[in-house]
């Protein structure tokens, strides 16, 4: 193995960088094919609003792994769709709760039922064990980055 295979073919950022890619493309094609106007990326921060709907942003941001600006141009573009409203926190003054309007919750089980299909094609030739061995190992990786990174 040369330097080249370690850093590329063989390297695991790689990888799961050129599997994120294929994921990314797959579904927003879906997405696209079954008339929904919403990126991969959106479609990141409904998942989280669908598990629990009014989170703040700084909530959302930590979920989702993305920072104040990407969660913040990523709602607005939400809001300007109608999918998601922003509602000043009674609370916290400082902070806005995220809802999702009626409309996104209409199409829920919609984006729910592409992304299974989606998920359904990716386990194709791909043994359950196998399957949980790599979501393990994958988890592990984050932990292990998640924590140099704080």
């Amino acid at each position: 193995m040369d330097k080249y295979d370690r850093v590329i073919d063989s390297s695991i950022g790689y990888l799961v960088g050129r599997t994120s890619r294929a994921i990314i493309k797959r579904l927003t094609k879906k997405f696209a094919d079954a008339g929904f106007d919403i990126s991969y990326e959106q479609w990141t921060i409904l998942i989280h609003l669908y598990r629990k709907d009014g989170q703040t942003q700084q909530e959302l941001s930590n979920i989702a792994v993305k920072d104040k600006a990407a969660i913040t141009r990523l709602l607005n573009v939400l809001e300007k769709k109608n999918i998601v409203l922003r509602i000043p926190d009674r609370t916290d003054k400082r902070s806005n709760l995220v809802y999702l309007t009626n409309k996104a919750k209409e199409f829920q089980d919609d984006l729910i039922a592409l992304v299974e299909e989606m998920l359904r094609e990716a386990d194709q030739g791909i043994s359950f064990e196998e399957m949980e061995q790599c979501r393990s190992t994958l988890n592990k990786i984050f932990v292990n980055f998640d924590r140099l990174n704080t």
